[in-house]
């Protein structure tokens, strides 16, 4: 979506719909729980939706040594996510309930984020439109 040449409002839209859909997958995963042979499924976008809209037009500078980059961890204090090879379950389910629990908190935050972002978009074309 190109409103008056700024592609935000498609790459704001890009990403929540990204989002739903882990959220959906994830909910997927902790209702089957125990469900013998459930296999966990994944919604990764976020490489694909920079691919798409490019990333060195909206990056914020690093104006200190200090500030994190996306994706960096703090000098390796940082928390990393890591899954696990093989389930420990014989039921051939894989799915970690604690992980999914983490995943639905993490999309749950990246949301409101995007719902904030948008809010903070439409309000700017709001004001824009007014002063015509």
């Amino acid at each position: 979506m190109n409103v008056f040449g700024d592609r935000g409002l498609g790459q704001i839209n890009a990403w929540m719909t990204g989002l739903g859909q882990r959220r959906n997958a994830t909910a997927d995963n902790i209702a089957n729980v125990d469900t013998p042979g459930y296999r966990r499924k994944e919604v990764t976008f976020e490489t694909a939706l920079r691919r798409a809209y490019g990333t060195g037009q909206n990056q914020m500078a690093a104006t200190n040594p200090g500030h994190y980059t996306a994706g960096s961890t703090a000098s390796g204090n940082g928390l990393q996510r890591t899954q696990a090879l093989e389930s420990s379950r014989t039921d051939g389910n894989d799915v970690d309930i604690d992980q999914e629990m983490v995943t639905l908190a993490e999309t749950q935050l990246q949301y409101q984020a995007a719902a904030t972002a948008l809010n903070r978009k439409l309000d700017t074309l709001r004001n824009i439109l007014r002063s015509v």
